[in-house]
């Protein structure tokens, strides 16, 4: 979290692979919310959606018009004379650091894994709070300006289990983890902060819920660039053995280990954010990904089975 603009939340994703309903499944409802509901429809609406404004509209201001128009190949233009692009910031062009066109080896998917969620323990580790640390990773002097320690979020994600536990509805019991930082940065007390993302009722329910209850899980947060410390290596199913991926190939990779005399074969351990050897390590405020690591993410899915995503934001 970074200026507390949005409160951190989790999210569940419930992802269904399958158009066949689980046979005996309980069918759920699927009317509309009733009144009552924190989500029933009240505000009036248009069903004729050529007479909504552009779900772009203002996206292409700093152009020559600002309008649709300038939405072509060519949109970037320099200003004459300063060297600096007038889309969409004003700001001077990225650094290149000396780079060249493929000249960076191209780091493949690192995948979530899969848990299964049925009596799937509670998770005893909570959520981490923001601390102070060395940049680039944390901020040194302002812990609102910061982000979790990323052994600290490794842990937590490590862990087996997920809490809180799943709910077709969106969880307004347990409050916001970072009640208390966020208090401390407002300078004022904040009046039940929801834990999860979503807003109550009927209307934001995961759909189909006993009808596709999910089989298996995998879980995430969203944190700043930070170096990957190896937490999803066992996930991995071409265990680092073969093709590219075994001794030898382009994407093994060996570490030295904090155990003396020992070494970290075919691991992410040590990969840091950055989009080329040249350019330097991310930042914590600059970019921001899946787990806070590279590489990115893949979720693997099959036919017929639901799955449960729980994003930590």
């Amino acid at each position: 979290m970074r200026s507390f603009r949005k409160l951190p939340s989790l999210v569940t994703v419930a992802l269904l692979t399958s158009s066949v309903a689980v046979l005996g499944a309980v069918l759920d409802d699927s009317s509309p919310p009733s009144a009552g509901d924190p989500s029933a429809f009240t505000w009036p609406y248009t069903k004729d959606l050529a007479l909504l404004p552009a779900a772009n509209a203002g996206a292409f201001g700093g152009g020559p018009t600002g309008t649709l128009t300038d939405a072509h190949p060519n949109v970037v233009l320099v200003t004459a004379g300063t060297g600096t692009f007038d889309i969409p910031t004003g700001a001077a062009p990225s650094p290149l650091y000396g780079a060249q066109p493929f000249t960076q080896q191209m780091l493949l998917f690192e995948e979530f894994g899969r848990d299964t969620l049925a009596n799937a323990p509670a998770a005893p580790l909570p959520f981490p709070k923001p601390a102070l640390g060395p940049a680039p990773e944390n901020d040194p002097i302002d812990v609102a300006a910061s982000g979790p320690n990323g052994a600290d979020l490794e842990d937590f994600l490590g862990q087996p289990g997920i809490s809180p536990t799943p709910t077709q509805l969106s969880n307004t019991i347990d409050q916001n983890p970072w009640k208390t930082t966020i208090e401390a940065f407002l300078g004022r007390t904040l009046v039940n902060p929801p834990a999860e993302g979503r807003p109550p009722g009927k209307g934001w329910s995961h759909q189909r819920w006993n009808e596709y209850y999910p089989r298996v899980f995998f879980k995430t947060a969203q944190a700043g660039a930070r170096e990957n410390l190896g937490m999803r290596d066992a996930k991995q199913r071409h265990g680092y053995s073969a093709g590219e991926f075994g001794p030898g190939g382009i994407y093994h990779r060996v570490f030295s280990s904090n155990v003396p005399g020992t070494t970290l074969t075919g691991s992410t351990t040590g990969v840091r954010v950055r989009f080329h050897p040249n350019f330097p390590e991310q930042n914590h405020t600059s970019v921001w990904t899946f787990d806070g690591t590279f590489p990115a993410k893949l979720a693997v899915a099959r036919y017929g089975e639901p799955i449960l995503m729980r994003h930590y934001n």
